[in-house]
Protein backbone atom coordinates (compact mmCIF):
# COMPACT_ATOMS: atom_id res chain seq x y z
CA UNK A 1 0.00 0.00 0.00
CA UNK A 2 1.26 3.41 -0.92
CA UNK A 3 0.83 6.29 1.53
CA UNK A 4 -1.52 9.12 0.51
CA UNK A 5 -0.06 11.77 -1.81
CA UNK A 6 1.81 14.60 -0.17
CA UNK A 7 -0.42 17.25 1.30
CA UNK A 8 -0.74 20.30 -0.88
CA UNK A 9 -2.47 23.62 -1.24
CA UNK A 10 -5.25 23.50 -3.76
CA UNK A 11 -7.45 26.02 -5.57
CA UNK A 12 -10.99 26.47 -4.27
CA UNK A 13 -12.65 24.73 -7.23
CA UNK A 14 -10.87 21.42 -6.55
CA UNK A 15 -13.26 20.43 -3.75
CA UNK A 16 -15.92 23.07 -4.29
CA UNK A 17 -18.84 22.76 -1.86
CA UNK A 18 -22.29 22.10 -3.31
CA UNK A 19 -23.80 25.57 -3.36
CA UNK A 20 -27.44 26.44 -4.06
CA UNK A 21 -28.58 28.33 -7.10
CA UNK A 22 -29.51 32.02 -6.69
CA UNK A 23 -33.19 31.05 -6.53
CA UNK A 24 -32.50 28.57 -3.72
CA UNK A 25 -30.70 31.01 -1.42
CA UNK A 26 -32.58 32.32 1.63
CA UNK A 27 -33.98 35.85 1.44
CA UNK A 28 -31.30 38.49 1.92
CA UNK A 29 -32.88 39.77 5.14
CA UNK A 30 -31.92 36.49 6.80
CA UNK A 31 -28.29 36.51 5.66
CA UNK A 32 -25.04 37.80 7.09
CA UNK A 33 -22.08 38.00 4.70
CA UNK A 34 -18.41 37.48 5.47
CA UNK A 35 -16.17 38.90 2.74
CA UNK A 36 -12.49 37.97 2.51
CA UNK A 37 -10.19 34.96 2.58
CA UNK A 38 -11.50 31.63 3.76
CA UNK A 39 -9.53 28.46 4.40
CA UNK A 40 -10.93 24.92 4.32
CA UNK A 41 -9.59 21.41 4.82
CA UNK A 42 -12.04 19.51 2.58
CA UNK A 43 -10.02 16.28 2.49
CA UNK A 44 -7.08 14.76 4.33
CA UNK A 45 -3.96 16.70 3.35
CA UNK A 46 -5.72 19.33 1.24
CA UNK A 47 -5.76 23.00 2.13
CA UNK A 48 -8.19 25.13 0.14
CA UNK A 49 -7.51 28.87 0.21
CA UNK A 50 -9.78 31.39 -1.45
CA UNK A 51 -8.78 34.71 -2.93
CA UNK A 52 -9.59 37.93 -1.08
CA UNK A 53 -12.88 37.81 -3.01
CA UNK A 54 -14.14 34.92 -0.92
CA UNK A 55 -17.69 35.04 0.42
CA UNK A 56 -19.39 33.00 3.14
CA UNK A 57 -23.11 33.64 3.61
CA UNK A 58 -24.74 32.61 6.89
CA UNK A 59 -28.46 32.11 7.46
CA UNK A 60 -29.13 33.68 10.84
CA UNK A 61 -32.42 31.83 11.28
CA UNK A 62 -30.63 28.61 12.18
CA UNK A 63 -26.92 29.46 12.04
CA UNK A 64 -26.31 27.43 8.90
CA UNK A 65 -24.00 28.25 6.00
CA UNK A 66 -26.03 29.20 2.94
CA UNK A 67 -23.24 29.68 0.39
CA UNK A 68 -19.43 29.51 0.13
CA UNK A 69 -17.85 30.96 -2.99
CA UNK A 70 -14.75 32.62 -4.38
CA UNK A 71 -15.99 35.45 -6.56
CA UNK A 72 -12.63 35.66 -8.34
CA UNK A 73 -13.23 32.27 -9.93
CA UNK A 74 -16.71 32.70 -11.36
CA UNK A 75 -19.29 30.04 -12.05
CA UNK A 76 -22.61 29.12 -10.48
CA UNK A 77 -21.54 29.55 -6.87
CA UNK A 78 -20.13 33.00 -7.57
CA UNK A 79 -23.30 33.99 -9.42
CA UNK A 80 -25.43 32.93 -6.45
CA UNK A 81 -23.18 34.76 -4.02
CA UNK A 82 -23.07 37.93 -6.12
CA UNK A 83 -26.85 38.02 -6.37
CA UNK A 84 -27.21 37.67 -2.62
CA UNK A 85 -24.43 40.14 -1.78
CA UNK A 86 -26.10 42.80 -3.89
CA UNK A 87 -29.11 42.64 -1.58
CA UNK A 88 -27.27 42.33 1.76
CA UNK A 89 -26.67 45.78 3.31
CA UNK A 90 -23.26 46.80 4.70
CA UNK A 91 -24.76 46.63 8.18
CA UNK A 92 -24.98 42.85 7.76
CA UNK A 93 -21.59 42.40 6.11
CA UNK A 94 -18.31 41.55 7.87
CA UNK A 95 -15.34 42.58 5.72
CA UNK A 96 -12.10 40.88 6.73
CA UNK A 97 -8.83 42.80 6.76
CA UNK A 98 -5.85 41.76 4.64
CA UNK A 99 -4.36 39.88 7.61
CA UNK A 100 -7.50 37.92 8.49
CA UNK A 101 -9.05 34.67 7.29
CA UNK A 102 -11.99 32.44 8.17
CA UNK A 103 -11.51 28.75 8.92
CA UNK A 104 -13.54 25.93 10.48
CA UNK A 105 -13.61 25.80 14.27
CA UNK A 106 -11.60 23.14 16.07
CA UNK A 107 -13.14 19.84 17.20
CA UNK A 108 -11.61 18.43 20.40
CA UNK A 109 -12.38 14.72 20.47
CA UNK A 110 -11.39 14.03 24.08
CA UNK A 111 -11.22 16.28 27.14
CA UNK A 112 -11.95 15.79 30.84
CA UNK A 113 -13.82 18.91 31.94
CA UNK A 114 -13.37 18.34 35.71
CA UNK A 115 -9.63 17.84 35.31
CA UNK A 116 -9.33 21.44 34.14
CA UNK A 117 -9.11 22.14 37.88
CA UNK A 118 -5.51 20.85 37.91
CA UNK A 119 -4.61 21.38 34.26
CA UNK A 120 -0.89 21.90 33.72
CA UNK A 121 0.12 20.13 36.92
CA UNK A 122 0.61 16.56 38.14
CA UNK A 123 2.25 15.16 35.01
CA UNK A 124 4.97 13.26 36.84
CA UNK A 125 3.34 9.81 37.09
CA UNK A 126 2.28 6.99 34.75
CA UNK A 127 -1.42 6.53 34.07
CA UNK A 128 -2.65 4.27 36.87
CA UNK A 129 -0.67 6.06 39.58
CA UNK A 130 -1.71 9.42 38.10
CA UNK A 131 -5.38 8.46 38.38
CA UNK A 132 -5.01 7.50 42.03
CA UNK A 133 -2.98 10.51 43.16
CA UNK A 134 -4.44 13.38 41.14
CA UNK A 135 -7.50 12.52 39.09
CA UNK A 136 -9.84 10.61 41.35
CA UNK A 137 -9.38 12.95 44.36
CA UNK A 138 -10.10 15.97 42.17
CA UNK A 139 -13.12 14.43 40.45
CA UNK A 140 -14.56 13.33 43.80
CA UNK A 141 -14.93 17.04 44.70
CA UNK A 142 -17.58 17.37 42.01
CA UNK A 143 -20.17 15.95 44.40
CA UNK A 144 -20.42 19.66 45.27
CA UNK A 145 -22.43 21.26 42.45
CA UNK A 146 -21.19 24.76 43.32
CA UNK A 147 -17.59 23.66 42.93
CA UNK A 148 -18.50 21.97 39.66
CA UNK A 149 -20.13 25.17 38.39
CA UNK A 150 -16.98 27.20 39.07
CA UNK A 151 -14.63 24.78 37.32
CA UNK A 152 -16.91 24.03 34.38
CA UNK A 153 -17.52 27.71 33.67
CA UNK A 154 -13.76 28.29 33.42
CA UNK A 155 -13.13 25.09 31.43
CA UNK A 156 -15.72 25.80 28.74
CA UNK A 157 -14.61 29.43 28.44
CA UNK A 158 -10.98 28.38 28.01
CA UNK A 159 -11.74 25.80 25.32
CA UNK A 160 -13.83 28.36 23.45
CA UNK A 161 -11.15 31.04 23.72
CA UNK A 162 -8.72 28.59 22.12
CA UNK A 163 -11.08 28.13 19.18
CA UNK A 164 -12.68 24.81 20.12
CA UNK A 165 -16.19 25.15 18.77
CA UNK A 166 -17.00 21.48 19.45
CA UNK A 167 -15.68 19.45 22.38
CA UNK A 168 -16.31 15.90 23.60
CA UNK A 169 -16.28 16.11 27.39
CA UNK A 170 -16.01 13.53 30.13
CA UNK A 171 -17.76 14.79 33.27
CA UNK A 172 -17.72 12.78 36.55
CA UNK A 173 -19.89 10.08 38.15
CA UNK A 174 -22.11 12.77 39.71
CA UNK A 175 -25.29 13.31 37.70
CA UNK A 176 -26.05 16.71 39.20
CA UNK A 177 -22.58 18.03 38.37
CA UNK A 178 -22.77 16.51 34.88
CA UNK A 179 -26.02 18.41 34.34
CA UNK A 180 -24.21 21.57 35.46
CA UNK A 181 -21.71 21.00 32.64
CA UNK A 182 -24.54 20.61 30.12
CA UNK A 183 -26.06 23.91 31.21
CA UNK A 184 -22.69 25.66 31.08
CA UNK A 185 -21.98 24.44 27.55
CA UNK A 186 -25.38 25.64 26.39
CA UNK A 187 -25.05 28.95 28.21
CA UNK A 188 -21.70 29.77 26.62
CA UNK A 189 -22.85 28.57 23.20
CA UNK A 190 -20.38 25.76 22.57
CA UNK A 191 -21.23 22.56 20.72
CA UNK A 192 -20.41 19.41 22.68
CA UNK A 193 -20.83 15.77 23.46
CA UNK A 194 -21.21 15.51 27.23
CA UNK A 195 -21.29 12.29 29.19
CA UNK A 196 -21.76 11.36 32.81
CA UNK A 197 -18.93 8.97 33.68
CA UNK A 198 -19.85 5.46 34.85
CA UNK A 199 -17.57 3.37 37.13
CA UNK A 200 -18.51 0.71 39.68
CA UNK A 201 -15.24 -1.08 40.50
CA UNK A 202 -11.51 -0.51 41.10
CA UNK A 203 -12.11 3.04 42.25
CA UNK A 204 -11.68 4.90 45.55
CA UNK A 205 -14.37 4.42 48.19
CA UNK A 206 -15.43 8.07 47.90
CA UNK A 207 -15.49 8.03 44.11
CA UNK A 208 -17.34 4.95 42.91
CA UNK A 209 -20.95 4.07 42.19
CA UNK A 210 -22.50 1.54 44.57
CA UNK A 211 -23.62 -1.02 41.99
CA UNK A 212 -23.90 -1.70 38.29
CA UNK A 213 -27.68 -1.29 38.49
CA UNK A 214 -27.49 2.11 40.18
CA UNK A 215 -24.74 3.32 37.86
CA UNK A 216 -26.76 2.31 34.81
CA UNK A 217 -29.87 3.99 36.22
CA UNK A 218 -27.96 7.24 36.77
CA UNK A 219 -26.56 7.12 33.23
CA UNK A 220 -30.05 6.58 31.80
CA UNK A 221 -31.46 9.44 33.85
CA UNK A 222 -28.69 11.76 32.68
CA UNK A 223 -29.23 10.93 29.00
CA UNK A 224 -32.99 11.29 29.32
CA UNK A 225 -32.63 14.63 31.09
CA UNK A 226 -30.41 16.05 28.35
CA UNK A 227 -32.71 14.84 25.59
CA UNK A 228 -35.82 16.21 27.30
CA UNK A 229 -34.22 19.61 27.84
CA UNK A 230 -33.09 20.18 24.26
CA UNK A 231 -34.05 23.63 22.95
CA UNK A 232 -37.27 23.87 21.00
CA UNK A 233 -37.48 26.22 18.04
CA UNK A 234 -40.36 28.72 18.12
CA UNK A 235 -43.35 27.69 16.06
CA UNK A 236 -42.67 28.23 12.38
CA UNK A 237 -38.95 28.83 12.93
CA UNK A 238 -36.15 26.72 11.48
CA UNK A 239 -34.67 24.37 14.04
CA UNK A 240 -30.89 24.21 14.37
CA UNK A 241 -29.12 21.04 15.53
CA UNK A 242 -28.90 20.91 19.33
CA UNK A 243 -25.67 22.16 20.83
CA UNK A 244 -25.35 19.28 23.32
CA UNK A 245 -25.50 15.58 22.52
CA UNK A 246 -25.52 13.18 25.49
CA UNK A 247 -22.80 10.51 25.38
CA UNK A 248 -22.46 7.16 27.09
CA UNK A 249 -19.17 7.01 29.00
CA UNK A 250 -17.80 3.92 30.72
CA UNK A 251 -14.57 5.40 32.09
CA UNK A 252 -12.54 2.41 30.93
CA UNK A 253 -12.89 -1.35 31.22
CA UNK A 254 -10.95 -1.70 34.51
CA UNK A 255 -13.41 0.58 36.34
CA UNK A 256 -16.63 -0.97 34.96
CA UNK A 257 -18.00 -4.43 35.67
CA UNK A 258 -19.23 -6.51 32.72
CA UNK A 259 -22.79 -5.98 33.99
CA UNK A 260 -22.42 -2.21 33.89
CA UNK A 261 -20.78 -2.22 30.46
CA UNK A 262 -23.57 -4.39 29.05
CA UNK A 263 -26.21 -2.03 30.46
CA UNK A 264 -24.40 0.98 28.95
CA UNK A 265 -24.12 -0.79 25.61
CA UNK A 266 -27.88 -1.31 25.60
CA UNK A 267 -28.41 2.34 26.58
CA UNK A 268 -26.30 3.51 23.65
CA UNK A 269 -28.72 1.77 21.26
CA UNK A 270 -31.86 3.28 22.81
CA UNK A 271 -31.15 6.96 22.31
CA UNK A 272 -34.28 9.00 21.63
CA UNK A 273 -36.45 6.04 22.59
CA UNK A 274 -35.73 6.99 26.21
CA UNK A 275 -37.93 10.06 25.78
CA UNK A 276 -40.59 8.61 23.52
CA UNK A 277 -38.84 9.06 20.18
CA UNK A 278 -37.55 6.49 17.72
CA UNK A 279 -34.57 4.33 18.61
CA UNK A 280 -31.27 5.98 17.79
CA UNK A 281 -27.62 5.35 18.59
CA UNK A 282 -25.85 7.52 21.12
CA UNK A 283 -22.13 8.31 21.05
CA UNK A 284 -19.95 6.01 23.16
CA UNK A 285 -16.78 7.69 24.38
CA UNK A 286 -14.12 5.89 26.39
CA UNK A 287 -10.43 4.94 26.63
CA UNK A 288 -8.60 2.11 24.91
CA UNK A 289 -5.03 0.76 25.07
CA UNK A 290 -3.47 3.91 26.49
CA UNK A 291 -0.83 2.39 28.74
CA UNK A 292 0.98 -0.97 28.79
CA UNK A 293 0.13 -1.64 32.45
CA UNK A 294 -3.51 -0.84 31.77
CA UNK A 295 -3.58 -3.28 28.83
CA UNK A 296 -2.03 -6.05 30.96
CA UNK A 297 -4.59 -5.39 33.71
CA UNK A 298 -7.49 -5.68 31.27
CA UNK A 299 -6.10 -8.95 29.87
CA UNK A 300 -5.88 -10.33 33.41
CA UNK A 301 -9.45 -9.30 34.26
CA UNK A 302 -10.97 -10.46 30.96
CA UNK A 303 -9.33 -13.71 29.81
CA UNK A 304 -12.45 -14.44 27.77
CA UNK A 305 -11.74 -11.50 25.44
CA UNK A 306 -9.40 -11.71 22.46
CA UNK A 307 -8.11 -8.20 23.15
CA UNK A 308 -8.97 -5.02 25.04
CA UNK A 309 -11.37 -3.79 22.33
CA UNK A 310 -13.17 -7.13 22.43
CA UNK A 311 -14.21 -6.35 26.01
CA UNK A 312 -16.15 -3.37 24.70
CA UNK A 313 -17.48 -5.27 21.70
CA UNK A 314 -18.89 -8.05 23.90
CA UNK A 315 -20.74 -5.40 25.91
CA UNK A 316 -22.25 -3.73 22.85
CA UNK A 317 -20.08 -0.64 23.26
CA UNK A 318 -18.17 -0.87 19.98
CA UNK A 319 -20.22 0.38 17.05
CA UNK A 320 -20.49 3.16 14.48
CA UNK A 321 -20.98 5.92 17.11
CA UNK A 322 -18.08 4.76 19.31
CA UNK A 323 -14.76 6.53 19.55
CA UNK A 324 -11.80 5.58 21.67
CA UNK A 325 -9.11 7.84 23.11
CA UNK A 326 -5.42 6.91 22.77
CA UNK A 327 -5.29 3.46 21.08
CA UNK A 328 -1.48 3.36 21.33
CA UNK A 329 -1.05 -0.38 21.88
CA UNK A 330 -3.67 -1.75 19.49
CA UNK A 331 -2.51 -4.82 17.58
CA UNK A 332 -3.91 -6.11 14.31
CA UNK A 333 -6.87 -7.88 15.95
CA UNK A 334 -7.89 -4.78 17.85
CA UNK A 335 -7.52 -2.51 14.84
CA UNK A 336 -9.64 -4.89 12.80
CA UNK A 337 -12.41 -4.79 15.39
CA UNK A 338 -12.53 -1.00 15.33
CA UNK A 339 -12.63 -0.89 11.55
CA UNK A 340 -15.32 -3.57 11.30
CA UNK A 341 -17.41 -1.79 13.91
CA UNK A 342 -17.14 1.61 12.22
CA UNK A 343 -15.56 3.14 15.31
CA UNK A 344 -13.08 6.01 15.48
CA UNK A 345 -9.84 6.88 17.27
CA UNK A 346 -9.00 10.08 19.16
CA UNK A 347 -5.26 10.76 19.10
CA UNK A 348 -4.11 12.53 22.29
CA UNK A 349 -0.43 13.04 21.60
CA UNK A 350 0.46 15.22 24.60
CA UNK A 351 -0.95 12.88 27.23
CA UNK A 352 0.44 9.86 25.37
CA UNK A 353 3.92 11.34 25.83
CA UNK A 354 3.43 11.69 29.58
CA UNK A 355 0.86 9.68 31.54
CA UNK A 356 0.31 7.23 28.69
CA UNK A 357 3.97 6.63 27.98
CA UNK A 358 3.44 5.52 24.38
CA UNK A 359 3.17 6.76 20.81
CA UNK A 360 0.20 6.27 18.49
CA UNK A 361 0.79 5.54 14.81
CA UNK A 362 -1.91 7.72 13.26
CA UNK A 363 -0.77 7.06 9.69
CA UNK A 364 -1.42 3.35 10.10
CA UNK A 365 -4.91 3.93 11.48
CA UNK A 366 -5.72 6.18 8.52
CA UNK A 367 -4.32 3.78 5.94
CA UNK A 368 -6.34 0.95 7.46
CA UNK A 369 -9.52 2.97 7.06
CA UNK A 370 -10.21 4.01 10.66
CA UNK A 371 -11.12 7.70 11.10
CA UNK A 372 -8.99 9.72 13.51
CA UNK A 373 -9.66 12.87 15.51
CA UNK A 374 -7.32 14.84 17.74
CA UNK A 375 -7.88 15.50 21.45
CA UNK A 376 -6.29 17.67 24.10
CA UNK A 377 -7.07 15.13 26.87
CA UNK A 378 -7.06 17.80 29.56
CA UNK A 379 -5.53 17.26 32.08
CA UNK A 380 -3.34 14.33 30.98
CA UNK A 381 -2.52 16.76 28.22
CA UNK A 382 -1.16 20.02 29.56
CA UNK A 383 -3.02 22.41 27.26
CA UNK A 384 -6.66 22.95 26.29
CA UNK A 385 -5.53 24.32 22.93
CA UNK A 386 -6.14 22.27 19.80
CA UNK A 387 -3.24 24.14 18.19
CA UNK A 388 -1.03 22.38 20.70
CA UNK A 389 -2.73 19.06 19.92
CA UNK A 390 -1.95 19.58 16.22
CA UNK A 391 1.71 20.31 16.94
CA UNK A 392 2.12 17.31 19.23
CA UNK A 393 0.45 15.08 16.63
CA UNK A 394 2.96 16.20 13.98
CA UNK A 395 5.88 15.66 16.38
CA UNK A 396 4.61 12.19 17.33
CA UNK A 397 4.20 11.22 13.70
CA UNK A 398 7.75 12.31 12.91
CA UNK A 399 9.06 10.22 15.80
CA UNK A 400 7.11 7.19 14.57
CA UNK A 401 8.47 7.74 11.06
CA UNK A 402 12.00 7.57 12.50
CA UNK A 403 11.40 4.22 14.15
CA UNK A 404 10.16 5.24 17.61
CA UNK A 405 7.14 3.51 19.08
CA UNK A 406 8.16 -0.12 18.61
CA UNK A 407 6.37 -0.83 15.34
CA UNK A 408 6.13 -4.57 14.90
CA UNK A 409 6.60 -4.62 11.13
CA UNK A 410 9.65 -2.34 10.92
CA UNK A 411 8.05 -0.22 8.23
CA UNK A 412 9.08 3.41 7.77
CA UNK A 413 5.88 5.38 8.03
CA UNK A 414 5.35 8.70 6.32
CA UNK A 415 4.86 11.46 8.92
CA UNK A 416 1.73 13.56 9.06
CA UNK A 417 1.92 16.96 7.41
CA UNK A 418 0.53 19.97 9.21
CA UNK A 419 -2.26 20.16 6.63
CA UNK A 420 -3.28 16.61 7.50
CA UNK A 421 -3.17 17.34 11.21
CA UNK A 422 -5.32 20.44 10.65
CA UNK A 423 -7.88 18.25 8.87
CA UNK A 424 -7.92 15.84 11.84
CA UNK A 425 -8.55 18.81 14.17
CA UNK A 426 -11.53 20.05 12.13
CA UNK A 427 -13.42 17.96 9.59
CA UNK A 428 -11.76 14.70 10.66
CA UNK A 429 -12.80 15.30 14.25
CA UNK A 430 -16.39 15.97 13.21
CA UNK A 431 -16.42 12.67 11.32
CA UNK A 432 -15.22 10.72 14.35
CA UNK A 433 -17.89 12.33 16.56
CA UNK A 434 -20.59 11.62 13.96
CA UNK A 435 -21.15 15.36 13.41
CA UNK A 436 -19.96 15.58 9.80
CA UNK A 437 -23.45 16.72 8.70
CA UNK A 438 -23.36 19.50 11.29
CA UNK A 439 -19.86 20.95 11.64
CA UNK A 440 -16.16 20.64 10.78
CA UNK A 441 -16.04 22.49 7.45
CA UNK A 442 -17.10 25.69 5.74
CA UNK A 443 -19.70 24.23 3.42
CA UNK A 444 -23.37 24.94 2.64
CA UNK A 445 -25.80 23.19 4.95
CA UNK A 446 -23.36 22.90 7.84
CA UNK A 447 -23.53 25.09 10.92
CA UNK A 448 -21.36 28.20 10.86
CA UNK A 449 -18.88 27.01 13.49
CA UNK A 450 -15.87 29.05 12.51
CA UNK A 451 -12.85 31.06 13.59
CA UNK A 452 -11.89 34.51 12.38
CA UNK A 453 -8.10 34.41 12.60
CA UNK A 454 -5.92 37.51 12.47
CA UNK A 455 -2.26 36.96 11.57
CA UNK A 456 -1.50 40.52 12.73
CA UNK A 457 -3.78 41.26 15.70
CA UNK A 458 -3.80 44.96 16.69
CA UNK A 459 -2.52 44.24 20.22
CA UNK A 460 0.26 41.97 18.98
CA UNK A 461 0.43 38.21 18.68
CA UNK A 462 2.63 35.17 19.02
CA UNK A 463 4.29 35.42 15.60
CA UNK A 464 5.13 37.94 12.90
CA UNK A 465 3.34 37.86 9.58
CA UNK A 466 4.97 39.87 6.81
CA UNK A 467 3.31 41.50 3.83
CA UNK A 468 5.10 39.17 1.44
CA UNK A 469 3.81 36.05 3.25
CA UNK A 470 1.32 34.02 1.25
CA UNK A 471 -1.95 33.02 2.88
CA UNK A 472 -0.84 29.35 3.24
CA UNK A 473 2.29 30.64 4.97
CA UNK A 474 0.19 32.71 7.37
CA UNK A 475 -1.98 29.67 8.10
CA UNK A 476 1.10 27.52 8.72
CA UNK A 477 2.55 30.13 11.06
CA UNK A 478 -0.74 30.21 12.97
CA UNK A 479 -0.82 26.42 13.25
CA UNK A 480 2.73 26.11 14.56
CA UNK A 481 3.25 29.33 16.52
CA UNK A 482 -0.13 31.00 17.01
CA UNK A 483 -2.31 31.17 20.10
CA UNK A 484 -5.62 32.63 21.24
CA UNK A 485 -4.39 36.18 20.64
CA UNK A 486 -4.79 35.46 16.93
CA UNK A 487 -8.36 34.12 17.28
CA UNK A 488 -10.28 37.35 16.92
CA UNK A 489 -13.73 35.76 16.90
CA UNK A 490 -15.19 32.33 17.59
CA UNK A 491 -18.56 31.51 16.04
CA UNK A 492 -20.86 28.60 16.86
CA UNK A 493 -24.17 28.17 15.06
CA UNK A 494 -23.78 31.61 13.52
CA UNK A 495 -23.26 33.44 16.82
CA UNK A 496 -20.06 35.01 18.13
CA UNK A 497 -19.34 33.24 21.42
CA UNK A 498 -15.71 34.19 22.15
CA UNK A 499 -12.68 35.89 20.69
CA UNK A 500 -9.74 38.13 21.54
CA UNK A 501 -10.66 40.87 19.08
CA UNK A 502 -13.49 43.34 18.85
CA UNK A 503 -16.85 41.87 18.00
CA UNK A 504 -17.96 42.67 14.44
CA UNK A 505 -20.47 45.51 14.48
CA UNK A 506 -23.06 43.46 12.63
CA UNK A 507 -26.61 42.77 13.72
CA UNK A 508 -27.43 39.16 14.46
CA UNK A 509 -23.98 37.89 15.47
CA UNK A 510 -24.21 38.27 19.24
CA UNK A 511 -24.73 35.17 21.36
CA UNK A 512 -28.41 34.82 22.08
CA UNK A 513 -29.67 33.74 25.49
CA UNK A 514 -30.12 29.96 25.44
CA UNK A 515 -33.71 28.79 25.16
CA UNK A 516 -33.14 25.29 26.54
CA UNK A 517 -35.46 24.10 29.24
CA UNK A 518 -33.81 23.70 32.61
CA UNK A 519 -32.73 20.18 33.44
CA UNK A 520 -35.11 18.79 36.06
CA UNK A 521 -34.43 19.69 39.66
CA UNK A 522 -33.50 16.63 41.65
CA UNK A 523 -31.78 15.51 44.81
CA UNK A 524 -28.01 15.57 44.74
CA UNK A 525 -26.13 12.38 43.93
CA UNK A 526 -26.52 9.44 46.35
CA UNK A 527 -29.18 11.05 48.49
CA UNK A 528 -27.49 14.21 49.71
CA UNK A 529 -30.07 16.98 50.21
CA UNK A 530 -30.36 19.46 47.37
CA UNK A 531 -29.14 22.94 48.24
CA UNK A 532 -31.14 26.08 47.75
CA UNK A 533 -29.84 28.97 45.65
CA UNK A 534 -28.72 31.00 48.69
CA UNK A 535 -26.79 28.07 50.13
CA UNK A 536 -25.11 27.37 46.82
CA UNK A 537 -24.11 31.03 46.43
CA UNK A 538 -22.70 31.11 49.96
CA UNK A 539 -20.72 27.93 49.36
CA UNK A 540 -19.42 29.28 46.05
CA UNK A 541 -18.27 32.44 47.83
CA UNK A 542 -16.44 30.38 50.46
CA UNK A 543 -14.75 28.30 47.77
CA UNK A 544 -13.75 31.39 45.84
Amino acid sequence: RQPPPHAHTMPPQAHAPANPSPAELPPAEHLVAFRGIYVRTPALGDLEVSSREGAVLVDQRDGSIACVADLAIGGGASDAARAALAAIPPSRTVTLTDSQFLMPGFVDGHAHAPQYAFNGTGLDLPLLDWLERYTFPTEAKFRDAAYAAKIYKAAVARHLAYGTTTCSYFATIHREASEVLVREVRSQGQRAHVGKVSMDRNSPADYVEPSAAEAAQEARAFVAGVLKSQPKAPEGARAAPPLVTPAVIPRFAPSCTPELMAALGALSREGEALVGGPKSTLPVHTHLSENASECAWVAEMHPEASCYADVYQRAGLLHERSYFAHCCHCGATERGLLKAGGAGVVHCAASNFLVGGALCNVRRWLEEGVPVALGTDVAGGWSASMLDAIRQAVITSNLVSRGAGGEEDGRRWKPLTWQEALFLATKGGAQVLGLQETTGDLAPGLQFDALLVDARPPAGGAFDAFEEDSVPTAVEKFVFTGDDRHIASVFVAGRRVAGSGEAPAVAGLALLAPEAEALPTRKAYRGAPAEGAEAREAKAARIA
